[in-house]
């Protein structure tokens, strides 16, 4: 039983004031969503209401507001005449990624631009609904988008995409188990079957929809499928099986879709032979204004016409025959011509829209590539800045080292000894001083520091008097004396090399090692400074390492400049090493 418009908001509106918000959208709206699969004409009173007030609403709920306004004339079977309401809703969702509205808001947009005649921008937005809602729940959603498809196929007349389509529609109704869709569904297929001169399978599909109708008790859409199957019928000369659908679809929908049946009947009555029946029902087509039934019953009323012998009658339906076939020629003509324009704007677009992709591209590319510059400059600088500070860390530390063992040695030195010996006369001035003062704290200080000097001196005088003797018996070694005599390597074995660094290192408190914390010495570097420290001159030198005395002259000087970080010549670095 379908309520009266007024008395169904009556019932319905007083819900929305007594419920609790519900965010984001008002009660107001998921009210009409609902009403509108149901009541479309409800729906739109409702919105209509709440106009005014959707203005004050959130973004979001204005966008839900604008997209149920165009589901719910949808719905109602009004024509859509401009696509700039649900472009701005579908700006809004893509931006948000809307799973949840997007699919639906594609959806209508197909729907729209399928009014305004635009088929291939109306299967673009339906393909864009159907990628779109791969993880969506709402069966029913997919199915119908899967189904308007279906419609522009045939509409194009691309017979086998619309069979595929159809099928997925009728696969997602039955997930959806929405019983009249799937009648839709069933119907669909079998009038694309038809259209493919498939008469077997379309009549197993219509009768396959027909049952599922009468199982479901849905006697309006078993009146739609029996008048469809009539059809079929009469083309297969099964015309008890056609009279019988013709009187069923009559039955319950007589009134609703008046003409075809007329013109079904009318077949009916003339394939059967039955021509008075015929030119009746021929007569009552040809008074609804559709160029197609009048064309169709003209032409059945001149062929019964010369069959009576009525040539001049027949003329003259002939004639009007003729005239409706050449407006339906315009008509085909006109549609063909606005489906090439509507393509043609089609393609226009998207090739407007691969150019500004590929200034896009164009644009990300640079944009990367600058981004990508400043981030290569800026990680550079860094890496520089990050370089000279090691760089100078490096150099400090070496001059921190350099100026250790300087001190260290200096402190070991014969002049330490000497400037140490005159402190000693200084304080024996201040001794004797102290004494004619009788200062005895005096005195007792300057004995102390008199003592600590006489000691140091003592300390020194003794590690120069060991380094002596150690530099006398390295000299007298054997390995001294091997590698003194020797002209060129091929003599010299690894171990000689080794034991010379022993020795070497004995006496001068880790000789090796301390060069390492200079700087990371290669083996030929390390072995230069070995025979400068057993004063072999540079021409003797040059063979054993072996490499040419001018290379022998550079990696000096190189190694002064690596440890003092300042230019100086091969002799600083030989000065540098004898007293190392």
């Amino acid at each position: 039983m379908k309520w009266p418009e007024p008395l169904l908001i009556i019932i319905l509106l007083p819900l929305y004031f007594l419920s609790c918000d519900s965010k984001p959208y008002p009660q107001v709206l998921q009210l009409a969503d609902s009403l509108a699969n149901t009541c479309p004409d409800s729906a739109i009173v409702l919105l209509e209401q709440f106009k005014d007030s959707a203005s004050q609403e959130s973004k979001e709920a204005q966008m839900y507001y604008q997209l149920l306004t165009i589901k719910a004339r949808d719905k109602a079977y009004i024509t859509h005449t401009s696509d700039s309401l649900i472009l701005e809703v579908l700006h809004y969702y893509e931006k948000r990624k809307d799973k949840k509205h997007l699919p639906e808001a594609y959806y209508y947009a197909g729907r729209i631009y399928r009014d305004l005649g635009d088929a291939p921008q109306a299967l673009e937005y339906f393909f864009k609904a159907i990628e779109s809602a791969k993880d969506c729940t709402n069966y029913r959603l997919i199915s119908r988008i899967y189904s308007q498809t279906g419609m522009l196929y045939l509409y194009q007349e691309t017979y086998d995409q619309a069979l595929e389509v159809f099928r997925k529609a009728y696969q997602y109704n039955i997930l959806a188990d929405d019983s009249t869709g799937i009648v839709y569904n069933l119907r669909d297929i079998g009038r694309t079957f038809t259209t493919l001169n498939c008469a077997d399978s379309s009549l197993y599909y219509y009768k396959k929809a027909l049952k599922y109708a009468e199982r479901i008790h849905k006697n309006h859409l078993m009146g739609i499928v029996q008048s469809e199957l009539s059809g079929l019928y009469i083309q297969l000369e099964m015309y008890p099986e056609a009279f019988a659908a013709i009187q069923y679809s009559n039955k319950y929908i007589k009134g609703h879709n008046t003409a075809p049946y007329y013109a079904i009947l009318a077949d009916y009555y003339y394939h059967t032979n039955q021509l008075d029946s015929a030119t009746f029902y021929y007569t009552q087509a040809v008074s609804f204004n559709d160029f197609y039934q009048k064309q169709g019953s003209y032409k059945g009323l001149g062929d019964i016409a010369r069959q009576k012998g009525l040539y001049k009658k027949a003329m003259e339906y002939f004639d009007k025959y003729l005239i409706y076939t050449d407006s339906i020629k315009e008509i085909i003509n006109t549609e063909t011509i606005r489906k090439m324009q509507s393509l043609y704007n089609y393609q226009l677009k998207e090739e407007k829209n691969r150019e500004l992709q590929q200034e896009n591209e164009r644009q990300e590319l640079w944009l990367t590539i600058l981004i990508s510059a400043i981030m290569l400059s800026i990680a550079l600088i860094v890496i520089h800045q990050q370089y000279n500070k090691r760089k100078k860390q490096k150099r400090q530390e070496q001059q921190r080292l350099l100026d250790e063992y300087k001190e260290k040695q200096y402190h070991e030195s014969l002049q330490y000894i000497e400037y140490n010996k005159k402190q000693l006369c200084q304080l024996e001035e201040s001794l004797k001083q102290a004494e004619n003062e009788k200062n005895e704290l005096k005195l007792n200080l300057i004995n102390a520091q008199k003592e600590l000097l006489e000691h140091t001196n003592k300390q020194v005088e003794a590690k120069q008097k060991t380094l002596q003797i150690s530099e006398t018996a390295l000299k007298g070694s054997d390995i001294y004396k091997k590698f003194h005599l020797v002209n060129g390597d091929s003599k010299l074995k690894e171990e000689d090399w080794n034991t010379l660094s022993e020795m070497i290192d004995k006496i001068y408190s880790r000789f090796t090692a301390r060069l390492y914390t200079l700087h990371p010495f290669n083996e030929k570097e390390i072995r230069i400074c070995l025979l400068i420290k057993i004063d072999l001159k540079p021409s003797q030198i040059a063979p054993l390492i072996p490499c040419a005395k001018q290379t022998l002259t550079s990696i000096r000087k190189k190694m002064y400049e690596k440890t003092h970080n300042q230019h100086g010549s091969p002799e600083l670095w030989d000065e540098f090493i004898r007293n190392f």
